[in-house]
């Protein structure tokens, strides 16, 4: 290939790194299978020897495909250097491996963390659980090797130097952050859950059938793993903006903060709406026995939306932050889901009212009046956070500043005028004040 081939192929498009993902996706499937299978022969769950053969053949020749294509196109990024689209492939196949590599490791941690808790306090599982154990630690391994590889390659210095203002590893860096927030809070809360049902005294919370600490093992183990992951991906962000963010990062960033302050006002308005609906059912209907664990559900949605709203949401942000189109979006779409909310609950309260006025069929054994309750409840919650959110809509439209022109100086002023006839511009100019002179050139 010569010089001119391989630089006109790099400052396009890199062909290489099309398959190079398709095979390295595939890869990484493959190697987990491999791993699997091995260590499910290893404890003696699994025997079947021609399935392993299969997984590790099939491992073997795209390994050697995407080695071919990996050193293929990283010598050509070597040789004639990366710029553009060439840039831009090389990135959506390392950032996109390293988000398949990183939910790998997580979800492997996650789940054999769990298996470990459910054989150390059910000593009954041991005999039971070996096939779960070698899943999971494939998964486990398969996701550290993925990613392991991939973020030492991105953090060479020629690389690391270039990505660490791009918008893609921005992308994948919040997109991992905003699922171990998730991830982190919803273990968090089944155990908050969990614990304020058992100090009820409900004895099966949410219904669970087997052993409360068994239960634990999945709420535990996610809130252990994705919140370390939590920390560690949020450092690792703030080293990468550190005083260099761009405007595109500084935009997902925003985006994140705000997305996450969303989804905690959601879970805060199902909280509270959960709360004064069950309070509702209890003094117009005395349903026996649901209202602890309902509570203990409610109480704990609440108090995980409250923190996770308060630290990301900022009433009076800084002027760069105020106007920025992430803040709108929230805002718009906050007062959209509240409006929405009013109108279904106002609907069904007066749906409710005319079947209690009119005597339906229903009416005599007070069902309408539960459903007006619960339906109070929604519109209450709504109209609170709708009400709040329009005034802080409308704070920052009063904050946004008012440009005028500025006075042009000097007694001379230059107007090139195109696309328009000679005569055409003098009877433009006819409306200039006594005193005024110009002059048209050619």
């Amino acid at each position: 290939m010569t010089a001119e081939a391989t630089t006109s192929r790099c400052a396009t498009t890199d062909p290489d790194r099309d398959p190079e993902l398709a095979t390295g996706i595939a890869l990484a499937i493959y190697i987990r299978r491999v791993v699997e299978d091995a260590l499910g022969f290893a404890l003696g769950s699994s025997f079947d020897g021609a399935s392993i053969a299969r997984a590790l053949f099939a491992t073997v020749v795209l390994c050697a495909f995407w080695l071919y294509h990996f050193r293929t196109a990283s010598t050509d990024g070597i040789t004639v250097g990366e710029s553009g689209a060439s840039a831009t492939l090389r990135r959506w196949y390392a950032y996109g491996l390293i988000f398949l590599g990183l939910a790998f490791l997580l979800f492997g941690a996650r789940n054999l963390l769990q298996q470990i808790w459910i054989l150390l306090v059910d000593h009954e599982q041991m005999i039971v659980t070996g096939g779960l154990i070698p899943t999971a630690l494939a998964t486990m391994l398969t996701g550290l090797t993925i990613w392991g590889f991939h973020s030492a390659w991105t953090a060479r210095p020629p690389i690391a130097e270039d990505d660490r203002r791009s918008t893609l590893r921005a992308v994948q860096g919040f997109l991992a952050l905003t699922g171990s927030v998730g991830l982190a809070l919803y273990g968090a809360s089944q155990l908050l859950y969990y614990a304020l049902a058992r100090a009820l005294g409900i004895e099966h919370p949410g219904g669970i059938t087997t052993n409360i600490l068994v239960a634990l093992a999945t709420p535990t183990a996610t809130a252990v793993v994705f919140g370390l992951a939590w920390i560690w991906i949020r450092q690792r962000l703030a080293l990468d903006a550190g005083e260099t963010e761009v405007a595109r990062q500084a935009g997902v960033r925003r985006l994140y903060q705000h997305l996450v302050a969303f989804l905690a006002l959601a879970t805060l308005a199902i909280g509270a709406a959960g709360l004064l609906w069950t309070l509702s059912d209890q003094l117009l209907e005395h349903p026996a026995g649901e209202w602890r664990d309902k509570t203990s559900l409610f109480v704990t949605l609440a108090v995980v939306g409250v923190p996770m709203w308060l630290s990301r949401w900022r009433e009076s942000p800084d002027p760069a932050e105020r106007h920025t189109l992430s803040r709108r979006l929230y805002l718009y779409a906050t007062l959209l889901g509240s409006v929405l909310a009013v109108l279904i609950g106002g609907a069904l309260f007066v749906y409710r009212l005319l079947a209690l006025v009119l005597g339906s069929s229903d009416a005599g054994n007070g069902a309408p009046l539960v459903d007006m309750g619960r339906a109070m409840s929604v519109i209450l919650v709504a109209a609170a956070i709708g009400l709040y959110h329009w005034r802080a809509l409308r704070a920052d439209s009063a904050a946004r500043p008012v440009i005028s022109p500025q006075p042009l100086t000097g007694d001379a002023v230059q107007v090139d005028i195109k696309g328009a006839t000679e005569a055409q511009i003098r009877r433009a100019l006819t409306d200039l004040p006594d005193g005024a002179s110009y002059t048209i050139k050619r």
